[in-house]
């Protein structure tokens, strides 16, 4: 074949490919996909499951204590006491009220306050010249005494451990208190040809530091272990404790327990007081919806 004819044969087929690229359809550029939205996180709904069992309200609640008989509070010679004869045991200690009341302040504590009253009536003979009250006795006399004592107790009562809501089945709190106590008493010799006769009271004021555990044996039945105390080395103190058991049904919980509450007042002066009560008691909360 000859120069000419392969020259034609060349531009020929290039002028073919030509035609072909100018009759192929242009490609279609592909879209970039479009950027996906945003997900905006759905908002959780709020737990339908209460943090208590039971809703926390107003409360107020009256009790009836009925102590061990025991020989009720000694009346003893203090640091400046001139006569050191005590008169052990003014009495045994009758059955008495008790009341209470709650508020919730936060979502995991409650201010609470609680209160009682005692009373007791008691003879002996006694074995040592004394003079409580400043007032003297000799040995021999027959004393008639009497006693009252008052106590109140402010306190915050905080969940502790652990801390998390619907709260545990099983929970500890902190309790942080301040306590005031008095003791007020009568002393008599009927048989004394003077007659004699005292009367006087003693106080304490202390802060209480203290735990309580809780466990909930059912829905709405409770059982509850406390205690809390504080004292000064060679001086006064105070300490209490308590175990309970409560059925709550609707507006109303009745409760049911034993306590016990040790207490000494101040011995710098001529005489301080000592004593241990304790004993079971009974009785109802009312809870304001």
């Amino acid at each position: 074949m000859g120069m000419s004819a392969l020259a034609a044969l060349t531009f020929a087929t290039g002028l073919h490919a030509q035609q072909a690229t100018a009759q192929a359809p242009a490609s279609t550029p592909t879209a970039a996909p479009a950027p996906k939205a945003a997900q905006v996180p759905a908002k959780e709904e709020k737990s339908k499951v209460p943090d208590y069992p039971d809703p926390r309200t107003l409360t107020i609640g009256a009790f009836y204590w009925q102590p061990v008989p025991t020989n009720g509070p000694d009346i003893l010679g203090g640091k400046t006491a001139t006569a050191y004869g005590s008169v052990f045991g003014t009495g045994k200690d009758k059955a008495g009220p008790m009341v209470e009341a709650s508020y919730p302040v936060t979502r995991t504590g409650e201010l609470k306050f609680e209160g009682f009253e005692l009373k007791g009536v008691g003879n002996q003979t006694i074995t040592k010249d004394t003079a409580p009250f400043a007032t003297q006795f000799t040995k021999a006399d027959y004393l008639a005494t009497s006693h009252s004592i008052v106590s109140g107790k402010l306190y915050l009562d905080d969940l502790l451990h652990p801390y998390k809501f619907p709260v545990s089945r099983f929970r500890i709190k902190s309790l942080w208190a301040l306590r005031y106590l008095v003791a007020k008493n009568s002393i008599d010799a009927p048989l004394n040809k003077n007659e004699s006769s005292a009367t006087g009271n003693r106080q304490v004021f202390l802060p209480e530091l203290g735990i309580a555990a809780e466990y909930a044996l059912a829905p709405h039945v409770l059982f509850r272990a406390e205690g809390s105390g504080f004292g000064i080395p060679k001086g006064s103190y105070v300490w209490d404790g308590a175990a309970t058991v409560a059925y709550r049904r609707g507006s109303l919980e009745f409760v049911g327990g034993y306590k016990a509450l040790g207490f000494k007042t101040t011995p710098s002066k001529d005489f301080f007081e000592r004593d241990l009560i304790s004993g079971g008691f009974a009785g109802i909360r009312y809870h304001w919806k």
